[in-house]
């Protein structure tokens, strides 16, 4: 066996199962940091509402991955580019500037929500926010289920080791489930935390996710071969039948 057939064989091992039981403590423990101190109340029902279900969604989630595909941890736990060409680079080096503007969203969204039930600010029904639980677990869910698909669906915009264009699944529907699911996600956090206000950081994230598939769809243009092709055959970017 090759070094080269080694390396990959290494990629396909599934991670040890005490790696994937830290999932849901690096969670919560992580996310209750950005949440309960600027809310100044630990028991903040909504900050527990949105946590728990979090935790466990991305824990199951991850644990079926790793079973069946994973390739995929392994590349989104990645953080060197690796697989760029001149060609590509420039579009790949948009990360520069959209992981920031992602980070201020999906972290404002929860930082800014928990302040503004510090500060008393208007906190939308139990009901709704519920709803908002409901919709970010299934962004999360959408997330999880591209990933099973699409095992070269790493964090930073790369073109890995023997990626091949993937159009089955949810990518015979639209061309970036992944990134539908993040914005229902993000659009789900501050509705789930009871806030109005956090909406605004959340759009931001949005707007990031759709800026970013604007440079992703460039750099595949150049560096992959039949996405042309795939774009053609899929119309959408996030949502059938519409954008």
């Amino acid at each position: 066996m090759t070094e080269k057939s080694k390396d990959v064989s290494k990629l396909d091992q599934p991670f040890p199962w005490w790696f994937i039981l830290l999932i849901p403590v690096y969670v919560m423990g992580a996310l209750s940091l950005m949440l309960f101190p600027f809310a100044g109340d630990w028991r903040w029902l909504n900050g527990w509402l949105f946590l728990f279900p979090l935790a466990m969604n991305i824990t199951i989630g991850y644990a079926i991955i790793n079973h069946k595909n994973p390739r995929v941890l392994r590349n989104r736990a990645k953080l060197k580019k690796t697989g760029l060409t001149n060609a590509t680079r420039a579009s790949a080096s948009s990360d520069r500037f959209i992981y920031p503007l992602m980070a201020v969203g999906f972290f404002g969204a929860m930082i800014l929500s928990a302040v503004g039930k510090r500060l008393g600010w208007y906190q939308l029904p139990l009901s709704i926010a519920l709803v908002g639980v409901v919709t970010l677990n299934i962004g999360v869910a959408i997330m999880n289920i591209a990933q099973l698909h699409n095992a070269h669906a790493s964090k930073i915009l790369d073109i890995n080791q023997g990626q091949v264009l993937v159009d089955t699944g949810l990518y015979a529907q639209v061309r970036h489930p992944l990134y539908a699911g993040a914005i229902l996600m993000a659009m789900g956090i501050p509705i789930a935390l009871g806030s109005l206000w956090g909406l605004l950081p959340a759009f931001l994230a949005a707007l990031a996710l759709v800026l970013r598939i604007q440079f992703e769809e460039a750099m595949l243009l150049k560096g992959m071969q039949g996405y042309a092709d795939y774009m053609e055959r899929v119309k959408y970017k996030l949502i059938p039948g519409i954008f």
